[in-house]
């Protein structure tokens, strides 16, 4: 059985669409984990920005960790920027007493990040991308590793990569290449701090489904051409349909458990089948 009891988890993306950090952070709490709840805050955030939640969003996931009977904190955070994902690891710490698992949720997709071909996309889009989808999780990465390794106690990284980061997809460019990215980061880090006892490792999710929150970059990907998100899922998912956030979550929650207590270096292909 799964059990983060006495443990204390850094989770970044808490809140953003379509709620696999939520779901993330909620089941921590459930299998007893103290939980601080990380995103980038803008309040004028909407559906079509999957990379900013507002406040409320970020206090609502904050919640229902409380709600499991464990302590939670809210942690706004530009987290594409170093000195700000430092301090709120430092936070983390300083109010929870420790850190044992970090995981690296945030990211995003659709028009303000990157989708469309690549011959189209202008400079600052791209680096907009990489920012979202692989800066911030070596920013977030960096700053756990550097606090379990200070603790000596070892410590579970997992980060949020996609199955576009295992085989190129037409108008994702940007997008695939910041995730396959990270998908070598991944690997990197986990021989640089094996020997630390800390384990890094990624998942990378195919469909997931929309919901209240949104998901603006698959939703933009998967209907063009007038076909609806049913209708993709049933022709390029075996399992044929969307997965759900929690689906994704089970395996972060896995691979930060000590169940993976062996596992390292390892990026997941979570797709209900569907080939990388």
């Amino acid at each position: 059985m799964i059990d983060f009891t006495g443990k204390v988890a850094w989770v970044a993306g808490a809140a953003r669409p379509p709620g696999i950090g939520r779901a993330t952070a909620i089941g921590l709490a459930r299998l007893g984990a103290d939980v601080a709840c990380v995103d980038i805050v803008d309040d004028s955030a909407g559906a079509e920005q999957s990379f900013r939640v507002r406040r409320d969003e970020l206090e609502a996931t904050a919640e229902a960790v409380r709600a499991e009977g464990r302590r939670a904190l809210v942690i706004p955070v530009d987290v594409t920027d170093a000195d700000a994902v430092d301090a709120s690891v430092a936070a983390t710490v300083r109010e929870l007493g420790r850190l044992d698992v970090g995981c690296n949720l945030s990211g995003g997709t659709g028009p303000a990040l990157g989708n469309g071909p690549l011959v189209d996309l202008d400079p600052g889009g791209w680096h907009d991308t990489l920012d979202a989808n692989l800066t911030a999780a070596w920013l977030g990465a960096r700053a756990c590793a550097r606090t379990m390794i200070e603790q000596g106690s070892g410590g579970a990284i997992v980060s949020l990569s996609s199955s576009a980061a295992l085989v190129g997809e037409p108008g994702f460019g940007a997008f695939a290449a910041a995730r396959a990215g990270l998908v070598r980061m991944t690997e990197g880090m986990a021989r640089e701090l094996g020997p630390s006892g800390i384990r890094v490792n990624a998942v990378c999710p195919l469909g997931v489904a929309p919901g209240a929150e949104g998901n603006p970059g698959l939703v933009a990907g998967a209907t063009s051409g007038g076909r609806s998100l049913e209708d993709w899922a049933r022709a390029r998912i075996p399992l044929g349909r969307l997965q759900g956030a929690e689906e994704t979550a089970n395996v972060i929650l896995f691979l930060a458990s000590d169940g993976a207590s062996f596992v390292s270096g390892q990026s997941i292909l979570v797709a209900g089948g569907a080939p990388a």
